[in-house]
């Protein structure tokens, strides 16, 4: 593998010198979370999602094209909860209950 003079700035490194280390850091950390791994909401299986536009994704094994966040295909006000953990959300709730009492 050629050397590569992005080691310590990860994705940012294209930018060079430019537009200050405050904004390449956010940069790098949006990117990061938006090429990793992502759960797809039809076959669940756990994959890098396409982003085909500014908030489109599409699941490169089912071909599953969906709307999600700009940056992550899920964001934490449109999360759809799975059966299991609705099931665990259900059970706080009535722990709550009993506790509340």
């Amino acid at each position: 593998m050629p050397f590569s003079h992005t080691k310590i700035v990860g994705p940012a490194g294209r930018y060079g010198a430019r537009y200050g280390m405050g904004l390449r850091r956010k940069i790098t950390a949006i990117e990061i979370k938006q090429r990793g791994k992502h759960r797809c909401p039809s076959c669940r299986s756990l994959v890098r999602l396409k982003r085909l536009a500014f908030g489109i994704w599409q699941c490169p094994k089912c071909g599953f094209t969906f709307a999600g966040g700009a940056w992550v295909p899920q964001t934490v006000m449109g999360k759809t909860l799975t059966p299991e953990e609705l099931k665990e959300v259900e059970i706080q709730k009535a722990r709550w209950r009993e506790t509340g009492k």
